[in-house]
């Protein structure tokens, strides 16, 4: 079975220089994933850098990026989409239209003879209480339903504005390692259930680090790493994208 794995593209819903040129190589690496024609493909949170979606609405930045998706599914692969800390609310376009299947939390699943799980990350950071906090109240059902009730167009203003000073803050070293430890102590928890991969995101810090029974692999980002995890043997390979500005 091959399987590749991605998160934190954190596409965004205006167009600058910048953002042309990862939503290039973005997309040519979604042409290089149709072309490998994998079993399966996991996102693993995060693909958008704001993802609402309405009864009858959907952002349309993000069309050419969901048309690649649904042609991947189409050729035969099988799309899981794990919900990221951005992607603040998801109803049936996913599930209808590409199709892909939505997890809200962890992915279990196994791959060539391993025991993997998969999630986004951020439930799991340490000493991030405030973020934690955040994240109750911008999941609460209520004020959720009440988000809603707003013009899309002033929605989607808003949750960029959200988005862009959740993605510019910059968190020092020793801030990321403390964030980090609460992923691994959550992987260490789970190899010692038996697992022997657990795959996160989040906190865009692309690595493997050897556990006592498994490993616990960070995805990295498609900001500065442009990183993606290939399993296609029993150990699977943390690669890195060439940009096409390289070739």
């Amino acid at each position: 079975m091959k399987v590749i794995c991605f998160s934190d593209v954190h596409l965004l819903l205006h167009s600058s220089p910048e953002e042309k040129q990862k939503l290039a190589i973005f997309e040519e690496f979604l042409n290089y994933v149709e072309e490998e024609d994998p079993d399966r493909l996991i996102i693993a949170g995060d693909l958008f850098d704001v993802w609402y979606e309405y009864k009858l609405v959907i952002p349309k930045p993000y069309f050419h990026v969901l048309h690649k998706l649904a042609a991947i599914k189409e050729a035969g692969a099988d799309l899981i989409y794990l919900v990221g800390n951005h992607d603040f609310k998801f109803l049936d376009f996913f599930d209808k239209y590409i199709p892909a299947t939505i997890y809200h939390d962890c992915y279990e699943t196994t791959i060539n003879g391993k025991k993997y799980i998969f999630s986004h990350g951020d439930a799991y950071t340490s000493n991030d209480l405030r973020y934690h906090i955040l994240k109750s109240i911008l999941r609460n059902r209520f004020i959720n339903a009440l988000f809603g009730l707003i013009h899309p167009d002033l929605g989607l203003k808003f949750g960029r504005w959200m988005s862009r000073s959740s993605r510019e803050k910059q968190d020092p070293p020793g801030k990321l390692k403390s964030l980090e430890k609460g992923l691994i102590r959550f992987a260490q928890k789970k190899i010692s259930h038996g697992y022997d991969y657990v795959v996160m995101g989040h906190i865009h810090n692309t690595k493997i680090v050897k556990l006592d029974g498994g490993k616990y692999i960070n995805l990295g980002d498609w900001i500065q790493h442009f990183s993606y995890l290939l399993i296609e043997n029993e150990v699977p390979e943390l690669k890195f994208w060439q940009k096409a500005t390289d070739k």
